[in-house]
């Protein structure tokens, strides 16, 4: 590498735009530089020379290359960031890359430095906790910003999986309410496990290109790198962390440690999408598919009895910390972390000061008035002048008298001051003059159980302060949830009428709201008819909703006829629902070939198996057309034959499902996905992480425990009721296609009346069935205990996360007998 300091910068930014534009071949740079006649004073050499540092371009070649590649970019809807773009910029590094004088060698960069965009860079050791995301406490005078940290539960888990990522890289993600700690927890995690790792904190998504580009570049040494990434849903946006950037990375052994707050985890989950429109769903989808990469690491918010001992262990010290004293004194039904990030203090002091003699009424209306714009759905900065005007919707007469005691100034002041050494209750922004309500006032309103309404004006101002902008749809759509619906109307009708789409959707909504007599606008035909297949689908779904099955369909049918898998499955939905059986397989296998999950996993839901020719191997003593006698039948259990069998069946699945698990790892199942066992079970679990799976291939495992000990297996679980269902599909299927290899895995045992039979065996092992309504197209959503269907059949929790809670009529296993695969 150059020691010419020009040039190496010329070089790292070169290396930077490659990154920033989707990395595109040389070739297809000259191709795009081409003028009408088809010339190009590009070429694939001359580039590779620019990279390598052999050649520095001149201006105006450089020019046309950097014109060809935002060509390229936009092409791919890539916006290059703006120090990439600039022309001039690229100009100053080619004067200090052609300058004769190499500048003497200094120390190297503390930062990453493209244009005007700073990326500061440090050594673990020497990250500052604040910076990096860590809520600030109260200030104690002659102790450091921070308390000292009291190890928290989570810290072994977040510990090894950084420890396993140390040297190949990995993603570890700790998710939490807003102050559980999950910051300070993951960079105490981080400081043990890395500490002679280097750690970027890049501020936007737009960054991480950069980011990738300076951990890829060749520097004498070894340096490892830390990604931190807190508050991870800002990167997981277009142009930020998508699956191609985290594969990069994780090429180049970057440790990416992230955090996320629960809430917001919540917002990518396939149901959650689910009830998104299209479009947000679509962009939401990407950061989706990033989580369901990883299994998320939880920190509860409320500290353990275990994290309570060892606070008060820290606490019999002489020279415990006041901070901790006092948060393990007062925090009352607040986490520790919570009570000393001092969001409960703010709350109060809010809360209070209005009704004291000498409170500050006019700063706490202040307060209310930015926390109901943030509640209507504003989330930009809010001007002092437009909160003042506000803040008179909640004022009384009572207030008169010490409203003359604080002034507009002096109420600003009160309500922007930084109070118990954390932050103000309105929160300075980049905007001169303008500010945003601190978050966790805002949680703490919405959440209350009498959460107080929003006052006209406040609505009003939001409509304005949105008018022509972007946050219109979010403004709109918090109008409808608190049943403004005339006010949801005046924010989607401008956009609807510019032809945004979502807003057409959303419309139709409110317009259904309103005027029940004109069920079906005009919008609802309009984004049916010229819209995409997403919202013909949505019209289906309405339809369907109010029993018009036949314009349900139609819309559905429409929809699958542009190639949507999801509407084809939801037309066979109806056609099973009116018992058109081969209409509804019809359509099924159509959503299957298209990729549809839910269709594909319902061609492989498991079943005892039943040849329609051959012979099924059985016992040749039992006569099963011989009526028994109750009174002297004894208890039922598997014979001899059928538990070797069924044995045999439990192995072979776990040993292959083994191989498949080495195999997926991580990665979610796809609709290309061919496996023997995980690829077979319901869809709903296709994006689980390699810990669930593989306490799913125990259940096998389990269960063939129950047989090793002589006893019938008995599920404890939805996992262990499943992995039996699939046993005993493997096991007819031995008993009727492979007489020999039954007979092998069978010799020296008796045969004995109901061999092999494995309908009584289906019947008896199992509780009931209703696992397998999760195959079924016409039952999903039914998984979740609070779905309506569910509760009244008395089901309980199928989702994925249940599947390991144990049932309670049943013993339960021993806790610690660890993973024989």
């Amino acid at each position: 590498m150059t020691k010419h300091k020009g040039k190496r910068k010329f070089r790292e930014h070169l290396e930077a735009l490659f990154a920033a534009a989707g990395s595109p071949k040389p070739a297809a740079i000259c191709s795009a530089s081409r003028d009408r006649l088809g010339r190009s004073s590009l070429s694939v050499q001359r580039i590779s020379d620019w990279r390598s540092g052999k050649h520095t371009p001149t201006n105006k070649l450089f020019r046309e290359f950097l014109r060809a590649v935002d060509s390229l970019a936009r092409q791919r809807n890539i916006a290059l960031p703006a120090a990439l773009a600039d022309p001039a910029v690229w100009d100053r590094l080619l004067r200090a890359a052609r300058a004769k004088t190499p500048t003497p060698p200094q120390e190297e960069s503390r930062q990453i430095t493209v244009g005007a965009v700073r990326i500061p860079i440090r050594p673990v050791a020497e990250s500052d906790p604040l910076e990096l995301g860590v809520h600030r406490t109260s200030r104690l005078e002659g102790a450091p910003p921070l308390p000292a940290y009291v190890p928290r539960d989570a810290d072994s888990t977040v510990s090894a999986q950084l420890a396993e990522a140390r040297e190949t890289g990995g993603f570890v993600l700790l998710v939490g309410e807003s102050t559980a700690g999950k910051s300070r927890c993951a960079l105490e995690a981080v400081r043990r496990e890395l500490p002679d790792h280097w750690i970027v904190a890049p501020p936007a998504a737009s960054d991480l290109s950069l980011v990738l580009a300076h951990v890829s570049l060749p520097r004498p040494g070894h340096r490892r790198w830390v990604l931190w990434l807190d508050d991870l849903d800002r990167f997981l946006l277009p142009g930020g962390l998508d699956q191609g950037m985290l594969s990069a990375l994780l090429e180049q052994r970057v440790v990416v440690m992230a955090t996320m707050r629960s809430e917001v985890y919540g917002n990518y989950s396939e149901r959650a999408l689910r009830g998104m429109d299209a479009e947000v769903a679509s962009v939401r989808r990407l950061g989706s598919r990033v989580l369901n990469l990883i299994e998320p690491l939880v920190l509860d918010r409320q500290w353990s009895e275990t994290e309570m001992g060892r606070l008060r262990a820290h606490l019999a010290n002489p020279k415990f910390d006041n901070r901790l004293a006092d948060a393990a004194h007062h925090h009352g039904v607040h986490g520790i972390a919570e009570y000393l990030a001092a969001g409960p203090k703010l709350l109060e002091e809010f809360l209070t000061t209005r009704r004291q003699p000498k409170g500050h009424p006019r700063g706490a209306a202040l307060v209310q008035a930015a926390i109901d714009l943030a509640r209507a759905g504003i989330s930009t900065p809010l001007p002092a002048e437009t909160l003042l005007e506000l803040s008179t919707c909640y004022l009384s007469a009572g207030d008169a008298s010490r409203l003359q005691a604080e002034s507009p100034e002096q109420a600003l002041v009160w309500a922007t001051e930084t109070q118990f050494g954390v932050a103000g209750m309105l929160v300075a922004t980049d905007t001169t003059e303008a500010w945003r309500p601190f978050d966790y006032l805002v949680d703490a309103v919405a959440s209350a159980v009498e959460a107080t309404a929003i006052p006209d004006e406040v609505w009003e101002a939001a409509v304005t302060h949105a008018n022509g902008g972007s946050e219109l749809l979010p403004v709109g759509r918090s109008a409808f949830r608190f049943g403004r619906l005339a006010l949801a109307e005046r924010c989607f009708s401008p956009l609807a009428a510019r032809g945004n789409h979502v807003a057409m959707h959303d419309l139709g909504f409110v317009q259904r709201e309103r005027r029940p007599e004109h069920t079906w606008p005009s919008w609802y035909r309009t984004v049916s008819e010229t819209g995409t297949p997403l919202q013909a689908r949505a019209l289906g779904a309405l339809h369907e909703v109010e029993g018009r099955w036949d314009e349900a369909a139609a819309c559905y049918e429409r929809a699958a006829g542009q190639g949507d898998a999801l509407a084809m499955r939801l037309r066979g939905v109806i056609a099973q629902r009116h018992r058109q059986d081969d209409e509804a397989h019809k359509w099924y296998v159509r959503a299957a070939e298209g990729g549809d999950a839910v269709a594909i996993a319902f061609f492989n839901g498991p079943g005892i198996y039943r040849p329609e020719r051959g012979h099924e191997l059985g016992s040749e003593t039992w006569d099963p057309n011989v009526e028994w006698d109750e009174e002297d039948e004894e208890p039922w259990q598997m014979t001899a034959r059928t538990s070797r069998i069924l044995s045999c069946n439990l192995e072979i699945l776990a040993d292959m499902a083994h191989d498949e698990l080495t195999e997926l790892g991580d990665q979610p199942v796809s609709s290309n996905s061919f496996g023997i066992f995980f690829a077979l079970l319901p869809a709903s679990t296709w994006n689980q992480p390699r810990n669930w799976r593989r306490r799913v291939l125990r259940a096998l495992d389990d269960l063939n425990e129950d047989i090793t000990l002589g006893r019938s297996p008995q599920p404890r679980c939805t996992a262990e009721e499943l992995a039996l269902h699939f046993a005993l599909e493997s096991a007819s299927a031995m008993t009727c296609d492979e007489p020999d290899l039954v007979a092998e895995f069978t010799q020296g045992l008796p045969e004995q009346q109901g061999d092999y039979d494995w309908d009584v065996c289906s019947d008896l092992l199992f509780q009931d069935h209703d696992v397998l309504f999760l195959y079924d197209p016409m039952m999903q959503g039914l998984e979740h205990p609070n779905n309506p269907l569910n509760q009244r059949m008395g089901i309980g929790d199928l989702r994925p996360e249940g599947w390991f809670e144990e049932f309670c009529n049943v013993p339960p296993r021993d806790p610690s007998r660890g993973f024989t695969h």
